[in-house]
């Protein structure tokens, strides 16, 4: 997907959602770098400004407060998954600009019903300046390079890397540098990652932060494509691997560490998380995915993702056995949670 900056009206951006759904929903997830604005939560109250997130204003969350009222109008039954639709052209829009570029509405909007309340609580974080830049990518492949390394160089032109030093400042609205930050995630621990991107993003200054269920490091080479299509682990269109082994090895994951990027625990088994998940699988997917991550990689372990990209509230005992084993963050479609 291309990252762009275009102003846009409140009333444009709305009809381009409703009369194109298919462009996000057939979205090519699993071969393109994907722009999102994740909000963290839980960071010091107090106005946005220049200190707190390079270009970003409240400009940029009330855009998307009447973005979200105006489809709510037109869609009653609107939900999280929508508001995600909502966030995501929001970022394909103003990724670059951070909101300097949106246009207010001119007219006044339909009466009716307000979009959940969690749109409340992303657009007061866009304004205080908590909104997190970070382009996701899931298989890499190389067919694809050409587009990965115009994408990459882009962004160097444009944001500092958000590495583990800085994280925390980054979530907190306490950003200092100049330019704001990105943060380039790569899920599920593909071979590729290691064999395309990475390199990519090493040559124009880039930490990567890698996002993998612990258990698929641990498949054998001859069963990881059945695992892959068990689990919800989407693969590239075009095969690159005739040796059948499409995971990262746990000497390659120790090899990134060590040459400076970050780890995180996207659950055990590819996994996601429901009101009713038994405590048992709770505990395989949580506390041994971050212990079988720890004892791999000899380093701390403290972002942990679901599959689906779950906030918490889904399930308190998750959360729970979350905080108890150390976590101190969760990312979900939305947010960066601060657990600890």
């Amino acid at each position: 997907m291309p990252i762009h900056s275009q102003a846009q009206s409140v009333e444009t951006s709305i009809a381009m959602l409703v009369a194109d759904p298919e462009r996000i929903e057939t979205t090519k997830y699993a071969e393109m770098g994907v722009p999102m604005f994740v909000i963290g939560e839980d960071a010091p109250s107090g106005p946005a400004d220049a200190s707190s997130g390079g270009a970003l204003t409240s400009n940029l969350g009330e855009h998307f407060r009447q973005l979200a009222n105006a489809l709510a109008a037109r869609k009653p039954d609107l939900v999280q998954d929508d508001v995600a639709k909502l966030l995501e052209i929001l970022a394909e829009r103003h990724f670059m600009d951070g909101g300097n570029g949106v246009a207010t509405a001119t007219t006044a909007l339909a009466p009716g019903p307000e979009a959940p309340p969690i749109v409340a609580d992303l657009s007061d974080g866009m304004a205080r300046g908590r909104a997190v830049r970070v382009v996701n990518f899931h298989a890499t492949p190389r067919y694809r390079e050409p587009e990965f390394r115009e994408q990459i160089a882009e962004l160097a032109r444009h944001f500092e890397p958000i590495t583990p030093a800085n994280f925390a400042s980054a979530v907190e609205g306490r950003w200092d540098h100049p330019r704001p930050g990105v943060m380039p995630v790569l899920f599920e621990g593909y071979r590729d990652n290691l064999d395309v991107l990475l390199p990519i993003l090493e040559e124009f200054g880039f930490t990567a932060w890698f996002f993998v269920p612990s258990g698929f490091l641990r498949v054998p080479a001859h069963e990881q494509r059945t695992f892959a299509a068990g689990h919800q682990l989407h693969l590239p269109e075009i095969d690159e691997y005739p040796d059948q082994r499409i995971a990262l090895t746990w000497d390659e994951a120790r090899e990134i560490v060590g040459r400076g990027h970050a780890f995180a625990c996207h659950t055990r088994t590819h996994h996601a998380v429901l009101p009713d998940t038994p405590r048992a699988v709770l505990d395989n997917e949580i506390v041994v995915a971050k212990a079988e991550m720890e004892a791999e990689l000899g380093t701390p372990i403290d972002i942990y993702c679901w599959l689906e990209g779950a906030a918490t509230g889904v399930n308190p005992e998750a959360d729970t056995m979350l905080r108890d084993a150390g976590f101190r963050y969760l990312f979900s479609n939305f947010k960066i949670q601060r657990l600890q």
